[in-house]
């Protein structure tokens, strides 16, 4: 009978918790505006933004949004007046503030959220900070339904908007002393004809520095986000002359003096730039991808691919071919696809797929003035046999060292794909099968299915596409 009633007891706990959180999930942080640390200066006002992931797809009725809650720290205080306002899904939404005690925000949404919906919710406010530090100040965020009743528990900390930054509900209070002077502070023009400048200083050894400003003439700073980084390459400089100042900050509302003005005259761009690190093109039985890794060059804000019909005619660009880089993106890889109307039907047979022939594609990095890198650029080669023959397994160039069967060598094939080798004898050396269901090529290196390198000499292969297949000789010569 005790064991009946613990058990009971342990199943009603267990409703209870999960009903006290509803159906409606959410995670949230809050950051300091502008900033990616969650740090702010003792006995401040600093602008704050609390940002919600709020999930209502399983919602239930009685878990309609009416206000959220946003409960501060000791000595954290607001006004309604502080307010800035709510988005949502990066939408402004009508709401008003009211704040109880000075510490406890509600803001009470104009129109109830009813529908099932996943948003994410953005809450702007400013804020005066305590005048005591603290490594720790929790804030929490709660739902409240029409009836001011909270739906769920208070929400987790978790990553919310996205961004690199301070991922949970609290925030740390440093003493409101500003930064030293940054000394050994030094601007220098690049001289090998690039518009950039370099600047160097030394290391702050204020542990509470989380970055420094830099400042060029009347222009917004720079953000350099890093208390360790002694140097900043500035690209991209306007011609003429230019002054400098750096400043440390331990919040962008905390930062040091500027240092003294350093002058520096910048000459136009006549460098062009480094050419992509990598080309690489893939045929499939409907386009070709073309991938590159980017230049190392940090002025480059196109790439154009171009494009010949042979191997000997010189690549020109593609019209569609011209891909902007955005800085903000990162990317460390670019891809280009060509599905041009002119190649997908053949011209006499009206097959789908690409004419047979030699083809080569080319990539180059252009700069914000036009400058334009040497070009990197691939061969294509799309027969209807097995290319090269004979072929050098042994061979140090990849045009030599293997060979190619195209699935085109049969133009009313379609299914699945493969390729079988034999030797003079008849004995099975080798089957090749595709990655995936686009393939229009099988590559073999020349070896068995041990791994090794087969003897010089007449194979035979086989080459199927669905129920078709053709028959053929190659010659291997080591």
């Amino acid at each position: 009978m005790k064991n009946i009633v613990i058990a009971l007891t342990l199943i009603v706990s267990l409703f209870i918790a999960m009903s006290s959180y509803g159906a409606v999930t959410s995670v949230g942080e809050i950051n300091v505006v502008g900033q990616t640390k969650g740090v702010v200066p003792a006995s401040s006002t600093v602008p704050l933004v609390v940002t919600l992931v709020v999930d209502r797809s399983l919602a239930e009725l009685g878990e309609e949004i009416k206000t959220i809650e946003i409960t501060m720290p000791p000595g954290f205080l607001t006004q309604s007046s502080y307010f800035k306002g709510i988005l949502r899904d990066r939408n402004p939404i009508v709401a008003r503030a009211v704040v109880s005690g000075g510490n406890v925000l509600r803001v009470e949404l104009a129109d109830l959220i009813v529908d099932t919906q996943s948003s994410i919710y953005e809450i702007t406010f400013d804020c005066q900070t305590p005048n005591t530090v603290t490594l720790e100040a929790t804030f929490r965020a709660r739902l409240r339904n029409l009836d001011d009743a909270p739906i769920g528990e208070f929400i987790r900390g978790r990553p919310a908007d996205g961004k690199r930054n301070n991922d949970d509900f609290t925030l740390q209070v440093i003493p409101n002393v500003p930064p030293n002077l940054v000394i050994g502070f030094t601007a220098e023009a690049d001289t090998t004809g690039e518009n950039d400048v370099t600047l160097h200083w030394q290391k702050s050894t204020d542990p509470d520095v989380n970055g420094y400003l830099i400042y060029r003439g009347k222009e917004l700073p720079i953000n350099v986000e890093q208390r360790s980084s002694t140097t900043f390459r500035d690209v991209n400089v306007p011609p003429g002359t230019h002054t400098y100042q750096i400043a440390a900050y331990k919040t962008l509302f905390l930062q040091s003096e500027r240092s003294p003005i350093q002058t520096v005259n910048v000459s136009p761009d006549t460098a062009a730039p480094e050419p992509p690190m990598m080309i690489d093109i893939t045929h499939l039985t409907d386009r070709v991808e073309v991938l590159w890794k980017p230049s190392v060059s940090r002025d480059v804000i196109r790439y154009q691919v171009l494009f010949s019909r042979s191997e000997t005619d010189k690549p020109e660009p593609l019209h569609e071919g011209e891909i902007e880089v955005i800085p903000e993106d990162e990317l460390t890889e670019y891809k280009f696809i060509d599905e041009r109307q002119s190649f997908v039907a053949r011209t006499l047979s009206n097959t789908p797929g690409w004419p047979t022939g030699n083809y080569t594609y080319a990539i180059i990095a252009i700069d914000e003035v036009g400058n334009a890198s040497e070009p990197i650029q691939k061969k294509l080669r799309i027969f209807d046999k097995p290319y090269p023959n004979p072929f050098t397994p042994m061979s140090s160039s990849d045009d030599f060292n293997k060979v190619v069967f195209p699935a085109s060598a049969l133009e009313d094939g379609s299914g699945e794909f493969t390729v079988l080798i034999y030797d003079i004898d008849g004995m099975l050396v080798k089957t090749l099968n595709p990655d995936g269901p686009d393939a229009t090529k099988l590559t073999w290196d020349g070896r068995d299915e041990a791994g090794e390198i087969v003897e010089s000499g007449i194979y035979v292969y086989q080459l199927q596409v669905g129920e078709s297949f053709t028959i053929g000789t190659l010659i291997i010569a080591k």
